[in-house]
């Protein structure tokens, strides 16, 4: 008898078949007096189907797991990481998952523009126009998909503060001499500046502002924008670009950015979170800074007092929001707009108008980066142990040089380098030596703002 031969009615049979005596095949009976046959299978078949279902049943269980710390575990460490500081103190915070809420849709769709640019406290209506709302739908993409992550810096891993060579501080003046008739004002402010800079292992830059003209002959107030972008392109390996307008005095040597406002702790301390935001000439704007802010994300950091925020002291950060912010706050619709206080306006009104602005800008005290000599109505004055004081307005006044040699000898005492006297002695200072276009890193280009 074969291995497919019927066994009789109502017995069952087994054969041993091969040298391993596994069973060749089973005979069943059925009720109807048929016979049922059963094939035959090779162990060694059987064999390799069972290795085969363990093996796919283990990488189906490998992908589910592979899939779940993709999508689940991951995600929430990564957030675990981040903190949103609120009111000073750090919080788990989610970051944005979506495009959607990188960027609130109010900005791109033109049916809740008037909502997104009307001042709840005061009906002010906001102009915008067709170009601003295609380069905040550019950004859209932009910042949701090539965000440059910022390199954390080890404090332990250099004798350097953790800043060092990472800020790059911009001077521009007109080249046209004196500035606010002060005597000798120019070496004064290089003296004090290189000195800071030597202090910190900052870098230093000053630029001629009257090489920077735009292409339409705008005022010179907007040539601030271009000297920025070109700073970034300059100093291609620093994270952070501090303008600060000539007539400030850095009055507290001791104070590096970093412990000052540009550390978590630093920061924290001078935030100005959830507060009315005051217009130029004064008095509530009807715009608020936001409630809290997350700290990786910050890339603007300026001073809101009295008449508002003041341009003429600001940090900027490396990143493609700031290329993108660059690119439009020089709009040609602002520049024709906005006329009164030119490049200030056009900042106030992206920072009212524009969420996007907003989240990644941390509005501090007005001491912090903005304090006022004590004559000075436009906002909080300086006070012993502040950072700087700053000038602004000044040029009219016949009292102005008085003021400035005041506060000068109020200043914290610190040691001029060797090589900033020699510099200052023989003519060779780098006093707005710094021209448009001259001397650029060979194949540099815009993107040089975004790292």
């Amino acid at each position: 008898m074969n291995s497919h031969e019927s066994l009789p009615l109502g017995k069952a049979g087994i054969k041993e078949e091969g040298r391993d005596g596994q069973r060749a095949a089973s005979m069943l009976t059925a009720r109807g007096g048929s016979k049922v046959k059963v094939p035959h299978v090779a162990p060694r078949g059987m064999a390799m189907m069972k290795l085969t279902g363990r093996i796919l049943l283990l990488a189906f269980v490998a992908v589910a797991i592979i899939f779940y710390l993709y999508y689940f575990t991951l995600p929430w460490a990564a957030r675990q990481r981040d903190a949103t500081i609120v009111n000073g103190v750090d919080k788990a915070v989610e970051l944005p998952t979506s495009i959607d809420q990188a960027l609130p849709n109010a900005a791109v769709k033109e049916n809740e523009k008037e909502k997104e640019h009307t001042s709840p406290a005061t009906g002010e209506r906001a102009v915008e126009s067709n170009v601003t709302a295609t380069l905040i739908a550019t950004l859209l993409a932009d910042s949701a998909i090539h965000e440059a992550p910022v390199k954390e810096s080890s404090p332990s891993s250099s004798s350097k503060r953790p800043d060092a060579g990472k800020v790059v501080m911009v001077t521009a003046s007109s080249g046209t001499g004196g500035f606010l008739g002060i005597p000798h004002m120019k070496e004064r402010v290089y003296e004090n500046r290189m000195s800071y800079a030597d202090r910190h292992g900052y870098e230093h830059m000053w630029a001629n502002i009257s090489t920077y003209n735009l292409s339409h002959g705008e005022p010179i107030y907007w040539n601030k924008i271009p000297v920025l972008q070109e700073a970034f392109i300059r100093y291609p390996d620093v994270e952070w670009v501090w303008w600060m307008d000539m007539d400030i005095i850095i009055m507290n040597h001791s104070l590096s950015l970093w412990d000052h406002v540009l550390s978590p702790e630093g920061m924290g301390r001078n935030a100005v979170l959830d507060q009315m935001i005051n217009k130029p000439g004064g008095g509530a704007s009807g715009w608020k800074t936001p409630p809290s802010y997350n700290y990786s994300e910050v890339n603007f950091m300026i001073a809101s007092g009295g008449w508002g925020m003041n341009i003429g002291n600001f940090l900027m950060r490396r990143s493609y929001w700031s290329e993108w912010l660059l690119d439009l706050w020089i709009d040609p619709f602002y520049i024709k707009e906005f006329t009164t206080f030119p490049e200030n306006d056009g900042w106030t009104h992206m920072y009212r108008h524009h969420p996007i602005v907003r989240k990644h800008t941390v509005c501090t005290n007005q001491r912090a980066l903005n304090a006022y000599p004590s004559y000075n109505p436009l906002g909080e004055h300086w006070q012993p142990g502040d950072h700087s004081v700053h000038f602004a307005g000044c040029g009219a006044d016949a009292k102005c040089p008085a003021r400035w040699d005041e506060y000068w000898e109020l200043k914290e005492k610190y040691d001029v380098p060797a090589e900033v006297k020699k510099k200052l002695a023989d003519g060779t200072a780098e006093i707005e030596n710094i021209q448009k276009g001259i001397g650029l890193p060979k194949g540099a280009d815009q993107e040089a703002v975004a790292g």
